[in-house]
């Protein structure tokens, strides 16, 4: 759970430094549509790394104010991203900032996963549901999903049934 808040933590403190990067880069002349993201990130950056810092040292508002900020920046990125589309220079540069702002919408259930936050609390035993005799936890190597799977009767054909992906690579 340490490699998560600090995964987390720097992704979000590299956002918003993009972010920084974006706003000056953006070609306000095109469009006055440009203002929306300019401001939503303007006052998410500061917002962001205040999340990324209170996330690192474990207070207790760090999930909540991590979770509004990867939800501010994924909105900017994806907003930015389909405005520079759509009336900007390159179809490229716009979709990779939607997809730069989807990877951040998709941090976001971690952060409110559970065990997570039993964990981010200072719980000592995270609560996960218990297990058969054979059954160990395993995750699906598609969607990581978490499973309980007994190992001597996976076949190459079982399915996860979140995704309907393959478990056995």
């Amino acid at each position: 759970m340490e490699s998560i808040v600090r995964h987390v933590s720097i992704l979000i403190f590299l956002l918003s430094l993009v972010q920084i990067l974006v706003i000056f880069s953006l070609p306000y002349e095109n469009s006055i549509f440009f203002i929306f993201p300019l401001v939503l990130g303007l006052v998410a950056v500061p917002i962001s790394i205040l999340g990324s810092v209170l996330l690192r040292l474990r207070k207790g508002a760090g999930i909540f104010i991590s979770t509004i900020s990867l939800g501010c920046l994924g909105i900017c990125f994806i907003t930015e991203g389909f405005l520079i589309i759509f009336t900007g220079p390159s179809v490229i540069i716009g979709g990779l900032y939607v997809l730069l702002g989807i990877t951040s919408l998709r941090r976001i259930p971690t952060m409110n996963n559970p065990s997570f936050i039993s964990w981010f609390g200072g719980a000592k035993e995270i609560g996960v549901s218990p297990v058969g005799e054979k059954e160990v936890v395993a995750l699906c190597p598609h969607c990581s999903s978490i499973l309980a799977v007994i190992p001597s009767l996976l076949a190459e054909a079982d399915r996860c049934p979140e995704c309907d992906g393959l478990l056995v690579v």
